[in-house]
């Protein structure tokens, strides 16, 4: 089983990869804003879960995580 550090260096790396492992998202649409929409459209992903990553995403200990 991948633990959590090698799970958020391939989503550094390789975003779509992990995002296709769990959800399905239309070959071809790279847009995150696409991408985030689809999922919602599809009920793939609620506005609740949606409002709590990007609130965690804001959160100094995953920041280091998500800078480029």
């Amino acid at each position: 089983m991948m633990n959590i550090m090698q799970m958020l260096m391939q989503a550094r790396q390789n975003p779509m990869a992990v995002i296709s492992k769990r959800f399905q998202v239309p070959q071809g649409v790279q847009d995150p804003h696409e991408i985030v929409q689809h999922l919602l459209d599809s009920g793939q992903i609620s506005q609740e879960q949606l409002n709590k990553t990007v609130r965690m995403s804001r959160e100094p200990q995953f920041k280091q995580f998500l800078a480029k």
